[in-house]
């Protein structure tokens, strides 16, 4: 079946914007839900760009029903319109979305610290991961990089959950980095600035070793060891921050015997350059040393 093919959108943009727009917050989510997972089978028109504002101002709504719920299904429809429709990076990023984005994401995890319950409901994702898949999509378009290129918050954001317990939010925190610094040198030097070697360092250590009973980490630990490929591999100082992250070496060198194609060529490429630079080979073997005496302790504890 040929894209001319597939059936034509079942929502008009204009009964979209105004379910969307409504003062019921129970009709407004479930049209924000219906559209993010009907995008991801039919092609969205380009009049949904119209739709944009609509969206955002969604996720600022409170009262009267308009909670944490309406905010992720308003945030899976602005990674909906951002992926699907042309030229909605540019209008959102104008009118502030990457900082809204961000705001809500972290007022959100503050509320529900010490909650029993994760911040997520109804299969749509926690706002955290909305966000970051958000920011992600925006890592890879022209308007989303100029912003980032200048939005410390929001790079910060995303490297600070690098290392997140959760593994598809880390995943995603990422995967975020290594769009932005696929671009090209000034955009690896801009992750390295803002921490991101050492956040990627600290998922590699956290996941790619799956230690503390976390759920399967491996995608998590490819995506740390991709940008960390970009943003290491002819920068020693960069090298030297991934050495000095606690269990990031042992971990490298665990993907590097581990057999694996894709992650187990990237790490013996990264290994092999850290081992040009005799300073940096020696701290890694004391990293190393270190860890196993850490086990050590820990088995005959």
């Amino acid at each position: 079946m040929g894209l001319h093919d597939l059936p034509p959108f079942p929502i008009p943009v204009d009964k979209f914007i105004e379910e969307v727009e409504s003062d019921n917050a129970s009709t407004a989510a479930q049209c924000c839900a219906a559209f993010a997972t009907l995008a991801t089978k039919v092609p969205v028109p380009r009049d949904f760009r119209g739709a944009c504002r609509s969206v955002m101002e969604l996720v600022e709504r409170s009262g009267n029903g308009f909670g944490r719920s309406t905010k992720e299904s308003a945030t899976a429809a602005m990674a909906a319109l951002l992926a699907c429709v042309p030229g909605a990076d540019k209008h959102m990023v104008q009118r502030g979305l990457v900082g809204k984005l961000v705001a809500i994401a972290v007022a959100d995890e503050e509320v529900g610290e010490g909650d029993e319950t994760p911040a997520a409901a109804d299969g749509m994702g926690s706002l955290t991961l909305n966000a970051l898949e958000c920011v992600r999509i925006l890592a890879a378009s022209e308007h989303g990089v100029s912003e980032l290129m200048k939005n410390d918050e929001a790079m910060r954001f995303a490297t600070a959950r690098c290392d997140a317990g959760d593994a598809k939010i880390a995943e995603c925190a990422c995967d975020v980095l290594c769009a932005f610094a696929s671009h090209g040198v000034e955009h690896r030097t801009r992750v390295k600035n803002v921490g991101g070697v050492r956040a990627l360092a600290r998922a590699l250590a956290r996941h790619g070793s799956n230690r503390g009973g976390e759920v399967d980490g491996s995608e998590v630990a490819l995506r740390a060891l991709l940008g960390l490929a970009m943003t290491c591999a002819q920068d020693a100082e960069a090298q030297a921050e991934l050495v000095a992250v606690d269990g990031a070496a042992p971990a490298l060198l665990a993907a590097q015997r581990s057999g694996g194609d894709v992650a187990g060529g990237i790490s013996k490429d990264l290994w092999g350059s850290i081992g040009k630079n005799p300073a940096l080979k020696k701290a890694a073997m004391e990293a190393l040393r270190a860890d196993v005496e850490r086990a050590r302790l820990v088995e005959s504890a």
